[in-house]
């Protein structure tokens, strides 16, 4: 009896180092959890660690940024896509998606911190055929750096279907180590802000000065909170023309060179932007 005693004294005491151990490590490695702004079903826009390049740590944010929300607006309104088996483009988010995105982005760039990326999936209803409408999302993650705004996207009108096993299908988020590659192409629209291409699935606007703070914020008197440095700066006007001309132009060269434009389209298009100079 004494023996079975001293086994199950051993056999208790070894459950509980087990246990404690196991319940250790999970918290160790356990980050912080996002921070949801808005949901709906399976819409969100959240703030989340950024994810890691394919070599090494990504470069800290120039976070909290404060984009203007109308601002915001303005770039997400100028992305167009274009359907390998379309001929014409269509706009990348329609006025109810531009509402919410450009207000929940302004609100995360504003609370994200240096090692944080805004990230969004979002569903708007657009048209296929003969006034008939199909559900699609848009995925990716945004952040500031360098006196730009980086988006980088996943899913772009991806077809969603109604009881879809999100398990089974999850939606693919922006990525900096792994470029989304689809049947799709971004565009600007003709007369809207103006971007560059990192990838065929990342765009950069440019935006004048930098979002980071120097120094320890101030604090708003009426608010009591620290006030967000703003990511628009209207110093050197001049120098972001010629900057935004530049940037045009490549992203231009990048399109025609991928076949994604024709050459009438890329005389048309380049001259029109040399006639700003």
């Amino acid at each position: 009896m004494r023996e079975n005693g001293k086994r199950a004294l051993w056999w208790f005491l070894m459950m509980l180092v087990t246990v404690g151990g196991g319940a250790g490590c999970a918290t160790a490695g356990a980050g912080p959890a996002a921070r949801t702004l808005w949901e709906s079903r399976e819409q969100f826009v959240k703030i989340e660690k950024q994810d890691k390049p394919a070599q090494g740590i990504a470069p800290a944010n120039a976070h909290p940024a404060d984009v203007p929300v109308e601002r915001l607006r303005e770039m997400l309104a100028s992305i167009e896509v274009r359907v390998a088996d379309k001929d014409k483009t269509v706009p990348l988010f329609y006025d109810e998606e531009l509402d919410i995105l450009s207000d929940k982005l302004h609100a995360g760039l504003a609370a994200a911190g240096p090692d944080e990326d805004v990230a969004f999936a979002i569903i708007g209803h657009y048209p296929v055929l003969l006034g008939l409408k199909e559900r699609m999302v848009t995925t990716g993650r945004v952040f500031c750096r360098d006196g730009r705004l980086d988006i980088i996207f996943g899913d772009v009108h991806r077809p969603v279907k109604d009881n879809e096993d999100r398990r089974l299908y999850p939606f693919l988020q922006g990525s900096r180590a792994v470029a989304r590659q689809g049947a799709w192409a971004l565009t600007a629209r003709a007369g809207g802000e103006s971007f560059a291409m990192e990838r065929p699935d990342w765009i950069t606007f440019p935006i004048v000065g930098s979002a980071a703070p120097a120094v320890a914020p101030a604090v708003r008197e009426e608010t009591g909170r620290p006030a967000v440095p703003s990511a628009v700066s209207p110093a050197k006007p001049a120098a972001t023309a010629r900057k935004s001309i530049e940037e045009r132009l490549r992203t231009l060269n990048d399109l025609h060179d991928k076949k994604l434009i024709t050459d009438e389209e890329y005389r048309t298009k380049r001259q029109e932007i040399l006639n700003e100079l």
